[in-house]
């Protein structure tokens, strides 16, 4: 969480349990607790990252002109600054979606938000379980030696 929102790191993909979360409700700021997205919004865009067509007014967005926009514009959350992920402007490519009507795709790291049930269930974090170091594939690694 500490690495995403303020570091302004990125998740491991599908690593969110929020990721396919389908449930009426909103998400909010894991570092303040600010309304950022509502669920009608969500749709699968088969990236790994929660993603939404639109935003709440408590998302800020970094200037850009219509290139940044294609490689993706950075996201903060209005009320503590936190990093929440990246707008690119290829919602049309989402066909059936509210991001078809929108042109983005709001591509939000789970670890930045809580979901918040709309059935008063407990809240959801979206920082999901710590992923494990990356691993040199076996041809890469140095030969062993055999200890007796």
């Amino acid at each position: 969480e500490f690495y995403v929102l303020r570091q302004g790191g990125t998740e491991s993909p599908w690593s969110s349990p929020l990721a396919k979360e389908k449930r009426a409700g909103t998400f909010k700021c894991a570092g303040c607790g600010a309304d950022l997205f509502s669920s009608t919004e969500k749709f699968e865009s088969g990236t790994g990252w929660p993603s939404f067509a639109a935003r709440l007014p408590g998302v800020e967005e970094e200037e850009a002109n219509v290139l940044q926009m294609l490689l993706g514009v950075e996201l903060r959350c209005g009320n503590c600054g936190g990093h929440l992920g990246d707008v690119f402007s290829d919602g049309k490519i989402f066909l059936g979606t509210r991001a078809f009507q929108t042109g983005r795709r709001y591509c939000i790291d789970g670890a930045a938000l809580v979901f918040y049930p709309e059935d008063g269930s407990a809240p959801l974090r979206g920082e999901g379980p710590p992923s494990e170091p990356p691993q040199l594939p076996d041809w890469l690694k140095p030969p062993g030696q055999k200890v007796l």
